[in-house]
């Protein structure tokens, strides 16, 4: 995989999860809960495609990462969180920074899922082969 595709993948995980919430206000879930009632079928139709690609992102994460390096990866994710917070570059005082950070560690996740099984391959030679589940 060259560099554009690697970066598509990247920028496509961090819109996916900046889309759904992010904290100024303009993301779908901001939209979805707003009290004028209007656009239902269309809240209900980008609700649909951002489950819809939850569900692949997720998948393909889980399969490529698998439980062991899922559970480091988010380890390393989180105490990295509270060191920061410890040491005092993220004021607990300030969840809008927090927001963010968290917003990037999640899409960071997300991002090394989906480009795992690429990287491998152009490492180490070995193709990763998803096989149905049982």
């Amino acid at each position: 995989m060259k560099f554009p595709g690697l970066f598509s993948r990247i920028l496509s995980c961090f819109f996916l999860v900046f889309a759904t919430w992010n904290p100024l206000g303009y993301s779908y879930l901001d939209w979805l809960f707003t009290s004028d009632g209007s656009y239902a079928s269309a809240k209900f139709f980008v609700g649909a495609i951002l489950v819809g690609a939850y569900i692949v992102y997720l998948r393909v994460t889980w399969l490529a990462l698998q439980v062991f390096r899922s559970a480091i990866m988010a380890t390393l994710a989180i105490s990295g969180y509270f060191a920061l917070r410890h040491v005092g570059l993220l004021d607990a005082n300030a969840p809008f920074w927090s927001s963010y950070f968290l917003l990037f560690l999640v899409s960071t996740l997300l991002s090394i899922g989906i480009c795992w099984a690429h990287v491998k391959r152009r490492l180490t030679g070995q193709s990763q082969v998803l096989s149905p589940p049982p």
